[in-house]
């Protein structure tokens, strides 16, 4: 009897594969290449626009040929094709047409407009599943009213504008689809997504996970305090609230139900300390690199500035975890950590490398990333044989690609919805309304800026929300008297708050997706447990010490109120009329705008009497779980 036929792959579907994994591989060498261009050989025939539309339509053709091997229906297939083939071949013309003459002065011929009308549709399209249909609703609401505004003078006065200059600025432009955005993600934020994913593959995620175990496992509360230790250490180098869920909760959910922690409360801290990652330097979710250019500072100041308000968070998320409902017979010992082995110690090279790039210059911010996925590799052929880590990262590569394909494609998105901010001048005209607010009310000033960039972020990747509230409503705050750093770190804390608030809330998705637990209930305990998360972006505006700006006297009074707060906020094994009124003694301190010295002298006993004992006071519950 002849021996059953394995099932082939379909030729369209595998021929497509094929062609998914070659623009993939080419889109993640591109910036590599482009940045260790040492004899100029890429350098030297290709300008920076040339190379950014290479790697926008390579991730397109990546895009849609991911999608034609993937379709079911066959005209969903050779619809898809039919796009990824349009995409190369608009790849070929464009990179051509952009060293020419006719780049240079625009010139808006029927052809070039065109393959730009082409390419806006492939990109919004393609952004609907890369970044969520919100923001592709959102890009072609603005693209529509940036042409038609000129029709409504009324709505918003406006120049008339032939189409086809209105195209072709958009797309070929140098503030469009080619501009800052599809720079900064192309050339830094997708060198460390690259970094990410090679520190992970060479064993650099299980390790955090047995270093947080390890760390927490003595305490009763251990397998919380490990979720927090494991986001913060997630943070660093991915910034992205949903795969620090994804990544760290795969472990530390189920670390906690051991020891008794309900599945919505497992889930709740977890989604709130992942959100608090995005919040962590270096990476900040992406968004440093864009803070740094906005806000016309240096990486490393932004860096600097990021970590006393990560350290805050953190500190109390750990004072809390030890707040949190156990049963009397919970035990930390039932966790399961692997022995400590000398290998580990590899693990530091990586972020010991980075650091030493960033802290030499801006310039190098790059090159640390390269150094850095460099060494993880090193490491992963050292501990895993050189065959396991071919194999390993061989694996790895067609998530990477597709993580960043769908990165360049809300790039490409997001630049053309701030092509038409910058072409019809509504960012100036909401900046103006803001301040004028700001003269009325700061306060009110700031909850507005709050409120919209919170609706901005139901839907938008914390890279998005930041640039586009950042463009619109971070001048109005600077304007009204906020220090330009703690404007702009105060619309990106705001950003992602919608990742634990309902209704959209995917990190507590993600969450109670591992836990199999209910979706309202895990937000909620996400946003019980993450408080602090909606109290820090007014901090910072209130005592912008807290990011490093002013004398060390101011810096100092303002760690020291701060931490006086959130620490009788979240003390344990006192009356709740003690409690209060700790609490009230600090937030006095907190907002006291008279002379340093008062408030110095009315949060110094409240530290000294919350943190007496032994830091982390077991029993009790917190003030804001009552």
């Amino acid at each position: 009897m002849p021996a059953p036929m394995k099932a082939r792959r379909a030729p369209v579907p595998r021929l497509a594969h094929h062609v998914f994994v070659l623009s993939g591989t080419l889109m993640l060498i591109g910036p590599v290449a482009f940045e260790l261009d040492p004899a100029n050989l890429i350098t030297g025939r290709f300008s920076q626009s040339q190379f950014l539309a290479f790697e926008l339509f390579a991730a397109l053709t990546a895009f849609w040929s991911h999608r034609a091997a993937h379709a079911r229906e066959p005209w969903r297939r050779m619809a898809a094709s039919a796009t990824a083939m349009l995409a190369v071949a608009i790849c070929f013309w464009i990179v051509r047409f952009l060293g020419t003459d006719e780049a240079v002065f625009l010139t808006a011929s029927p052809l070039v407009v065109a393959i730009g009308c082409a390419s806006v549709a492939m990109i919004l399209l393609a952004s609907r599943v890369a970044a969520g249909t919100v923001l592709a609703l959102i890009v072609a609401g603005f693209l529509a009213f940036g042409y038609a505004g000129q029709f409504m003078p009324q709505v918003m006065p406006a120049a008339s504008v032939r189409f086809s200059s209105y195209v072709t600025y958009l797309v070929y432009g140098p503030s469009g689809l080619l501009g800052r955005a599809m720079d900064i993600i192309t050339n830094v934020v997708l060198v460390f997504v690259i970094f990410g994913a090679f520190f992970e593959v060479s064993g650099g995620g299980r390790v955090i996970a047995n270093i947080a175990l390890g760390m927490a496992r003595n305490s009763r509360s251990g397998a919380i305090k490990a979720c927090v230790v494991a986001s913060g250490l997630f943070g660093t180098i991915s910034g992205a609230a949903t795969s620090n869920v994804m990544t760290s909760g795969a472990f530390t959910i189920p670390a906690m139900r051991k020891i008794g922690v309900r599945n919505e409360t497992a889930a709740g801290i977890e989604a709130a300390a992942s959100t608090c990652g995005q919040i962590v330097p270096p990476v900040l979710g992406a968004a440093a690199f864009f803070l740094a250019d906005l806000a016309g500072v240096s990486y490393a100041a932004v860096v600097l500035a990021a970590i006393i308000p990560a350290l805050a968070c953190y500190f109390a998320f750990f004072r809390q975890a030890d707040l949190v409902d156990l049963p009397p017979d919970s035990d930390a010992s039932v966790l399961t950590v692997e022995p400590f082995e000398t290998w580990w110690l590899l693990f530091l090279l990586p972020p010991a490398i980075i650091a030493a790039f960033l802290v030499r210059s801006d310039a190098f911010v790059s090159l640390a990333a390269i150094a850095g996925a460099t060494a993880c590799f090193v490491i992963s052929l050292v501990v895993l044989g050189p065959r396991a880590s071919l194999r390993r990262h061989r694996d790895r590569l067609g998530d990477l690609i597709v993580s960043a394909m769908h990165l360049l494609v809300a790039a490409a998105a997001i630049g053309l919805l701030l092509g038409v901010l910058n072409a019809t001048g509504v960012a100036v005209a909401a900046a103006v309304d803001i301040a004028r607010l700001g003269e009325q009310s700061l306060f009110l000033a700031l909850v507005l800026t709050a409120a919209t960039t919170f609706v901005l972020g139901m839907g938008m990747a914390t890279v998005g929300v930041y640039i586009v509230a950042a463009t619109l409503l971070t001048p109005g705050l600077i304007d009204a008297g906020v220090p330009p750093l703690a404007a702009h770190f105060f619309v990106l804390y705001c950003g992602i708050l919608s990742m634990i608030t309902p209704p959209v809330a995917f990190a507590a998705l993600a969450a109670s997706a591992l836990a199999r637990s209910g979706f309202l209930a895990t937000s909620c305990e996400a946003m019980r447990f993450g408080w602090m998360l909606f109290v820090m972006p007014f901090l910072i505006v209130l005592k912008p010490g807290l990011l490093l700006l002013g004398s060390w006297a101011e810096i100092a009074l303002a760690v020291l109120v701060t931490f006086a707060f959130l620490a009788s906020a979240t003390a344990a094994g006192m009356s709740r009329v003690l409690k209060l009124a700790l609490v009230s003694i600090s937030l006095g301190a907190l907002l006291w705008p008279g002379p340093g010295w008062v408030a110095f002298g009315a949060a110094m006993p409240v530290v000294a009497y919350v943190c007496a004992g032994p830091i982390w006071r077991r029993g009790g519950r917190a003030i804001t779980f009552d």
